[in-house]
């Protein structure tokens, strides 16, 4: 029968698969020599190697045979950690020795890598049968001398491993020990040893077990290796992370800045004939559909058109903020005003302004799209003639004789405020509008027909330092308020207005630094109550008007640098109020007329760059008494003696220019004392003259047209 058991168990062992086996060392001798080898052979170390325990019958570890002979070992193969054939322990039972050998091969059986264990007296106990017969003893005698062949000889300290299969340990794994290595362990006391050097139970963490279950210890340099390669892999996914928030983020701010570069977009909204092809047609399905926004689009579809239909526009933003952004408490309780109330139009038009104007970048801003009545946001809240009064705001008022209350009647925005954009056309519906100030900011366009047929209450309107172009609309004819007109410094084009000849109470008409070109009609000179009439740095041509008579209140008449060819106007000399006449840089021609000679009040009288001829009045005349400016350089035609005594009696001249003209004279110490400037009311500041005709001691000197000499 043990014959038979013996028999069976060997074949189960031969139909296993066989491990692969490494050269076997060759054995030496305790010289050192090694047996067998060539003379040339290098002598190799004896290893010793860990002897198989066994378990008694108490389960104890049994002693291992201690006298085995040394001739009958066999060369040791040298292996790498590899895992001998199971032992079948079909009537033994392998205890495990440690709960944490338990534990550790829990945890690394199943995964990449299995925790190999070393156990110290881990053979299987071979225990007799119960009926007391020694087929035990005989099949553990027979089972050793198989381990002995199958271990080829081996007598040595033997290693070994245990694998758990279905929660009981019925199979072990030997492999050998290196004596330098276990040396070293047992030096760095990282395990623990036992007498005759093998380890009595040790995880090392650096195992795999790949798939011919042979146990690999990776060496540093490969653990290095592969930490490595995770690091630039987790450093590669962290670097295109990084780029992905960078690429988040500068692309918002590279579009947010580059829209707020100065590339205004502006809106007309009075709808072409033909509409263009990238107007919409029906409103676009990405604006919003709320029926209050419906409502109001509708509403205000006869006043703006298809600009509220366009998104971005000012009166699509308008409109929207009408929708929900407007936080002005109502009579129902709630924000907003709804197309049934009655300020619901001019509060649109308000906020239309603000957007149209790039209201978010102006300097002063106060008040403008808050929740306060447009009555107070700056520039409408304050006191203009005729509208408002000081605390309460810049409408209508009820005990005003005219207009409506809470209507909207001025907007001065003041100078270099920062607007930025054209008027819309829907200002035109603030009929009770008086006073209009925007003063050196960034106005363009034109300005809309409908202001004018609006407007009809407006008395001041200042729009000079701007860049508007086009003409004055004549819808803006006949005005019987309109007093003050300021278009200086844009780039108005076109023939000179005729519309002004229209307004009968216009003051003061400063249009200076434009483009116009025409000529002047003879209607400047029959507007009675013009007082100031500035056409400086334009090109208008022809004949000065000659229409003036003593009821004209003319203080100051400006035409200098045009193109005039005529003579001065004659019944200019009737406009006794005239202080300051500037005709320099036309092509005036004749002399001063003698009725100038009675205007006392004169005190500019600058004539230079022309073509005119005769010479100053030699006697004394009243215009000599208030003289403070003479300039009538550069007419060749200019002769005669220079009157200097008639200058001597006046103490506020401040400017004399004679040269590149004929005259002849001296000017006296008396006048060149005047020069001091220790003298404030009394200094005269600039005297100019060809030297060689008129003797100076402290004018600054021409000659041939060119400063020769100065003072002091």
């Amino acid at each position: 029968m043990a014959d038979d058991e013996d028999e069976e168990l060997r074949r189960q062992t031969e139909d296993e698969p066989k491990k692969k086996k490494k050269k076997k060392k060759p054995k030496t001798d305790d010289s050192g020599a090694a047996e067998g080898g060539g003379d040339g052979e290098a002598p190799r170390k004896k290893k010793k190697k860990k002897k198989k325990p066994a378990l008694d019958e108490e389960g104890g570890a049994a002693a291992a045979d201690d006298d085995v002979d040394d001739g009958d070992k066999k060369p040791a193969a040298k292996k790498k950690k590899k895992k001998k054939k199971p032992v079948d322990q079909s009537d033994g039972q392998i205890e495990a020795h440690s709960d944490q050998l338990q534990q550790e091969q829990d945890n690394y059986y199943g995964g990449a890598a299995v925790a190999a264990v070393a156990a110290a007296s881990t053979a299987g106990a071979y225990q007799q049968d119960s009926n007391g017969d020694d087929m035990g003893a005989e099949r553990k005698k027979k089972e050793d001398d198989y381990n002995a062949s199958y271990y080829d000889g081996n007598d040595g300290d033997v290693e070994m491993a245990m694998k758990n299969n279905g929660g009981g340990y019925d199979e072990a794994y030997c492999f050998e020990a290196d004596t330098e290595i276990m040396a070293e362990i047992q030096q760095d006391n990282t395990v623990q040893v036992d007498e005759s050097g093998g380890i009595q139970a040790f995880v090392a963490e650096t195992i795999e077990i790949d798939g011919d279950d042979v146990g690999i210890i990776k060496s540093d340099a490969e653990i290095e290796a592969e930490e490595k390669r995770k690091y630039v892999k987790y450093f590669g996914a962290a670097v295109c992370c990084l780029v992905v928030v960078v690429v988040a983020v500068a692309v918002p701010l590279t579009l947010k800045f580059t829209k707020n570069v100065v590339n205004k977009t502006r809106y007309v909204s009075d709808p072409p004939t033909e509409p263009p092809s990238q107007m919409p047609s029906i409103m676009p399905s990405g604006q919003p559909t709320s029926t209050k926004f419906m409502e109001i689009v509708d509403f205000l579809m006869p006043l703006s058109g298809n600009a509220l239909k366009v998104q971005g526009s000012p009166q699509y933003k308008a409109a929207m903020w009408m929708e929900s952004g407007d936080m002005m408490p109502n009579s129902r309780g709630g924000t907003g005003l709804s197309i049934d109330d009655a300020g619901f139009t001019q509060r649109y038009i308000m906020a239309l302004f603000y957007y149209a104007m790039d209201g978010d970048n102006w300097v002063q801003k106060q008040g403008w799209l808050s929740e306060k009545s447009e009555c107070e946001w700056f520039g409408i809240d304050g006191f203009s003639a005729g509208c408002g009064s000081d605390g309460i705001g810049g409408c209508i008022k009820r005990s005003d004789f005219e207009g409506d209350y809470n209507k909207v009647c001025r907007l001065s925005m003041g100078r270099l405020n920062n607007l930025f954009g054209e008027f819309p056309k829907e200002m035109g519906q603030l009929e009770q509008m008086r006073y209009v100030e925007i003063q050196d900011d960034w106005l363009i366009g034109t300005i809309p027909t409908e202001m004018g047929r609006g407007w009809r209450k407006l008395h001041t309107f200042l729009i000079g330092g701007n860049v508007m172009h086009g003409g004055i609309p004549s819808s803006f004819a006949n005005n019987d308020f309109l007093g003050t007109v300021f278009i200086d410094r844009n780039n108005f084009n076109g023939t000179w207005p005729t519309v002004f000849d229209t307004l009968k109470n216009l003051e003061w008409l400063d249009a200076e630094g434009n483009d116009f070109t025409g000529t002047l009609s003879p209607g400047i000179g029959e507007l009675k109550s013009l007082r100031i009439f500035n056409i400086n740095n334009n090109s208008i041509s022809g004949n000065l008007p000659d229409t003036f008579d003593e009821s004209n209140l003319m203080e100051d008449f400006e035409v200098a640098y045009n193109k005039f060819s005529s003579t001065l106007p004659e019944s200019l000399g009737k406009a006794k109020f005239l202080k300051d006449l500037r005709a320099s840089g036309n092509q005036i021609s004749g002399g001063i007329p003698v009725s100038y000679y009675n205007l006392k009040n004169l005190e500019e009288l600058y004539l230079d760059n022309n073509r005119m001829v005769g010479e100053l009045p030699q006697t004394y005349e009243p215009f000599y008494d208030g003289l403070q400016e003479l300039s009538v350089h550069s007419n060749m035609g200019m002769k005669g003696r220079f009157p200097v005594e008639n200058f001597e009696k006046t103490l506020r001249v401040k400017v004399i220019e004679l040269h590149n003209t004929e005259m002849t004279g001296q000017i006296s110490e008396n006048i060149c004392g005047r020069l001091d400037p220790n003298l404030s009311y009394t200094r005269l500041k600039t005297i100019t003259a060809d030297c060689e005709k008129i003797k100076c001691s402290c004018c600054t000197c021409y000659k041939d047209g060119k400063i020769e000499s100065t003072y002091p």
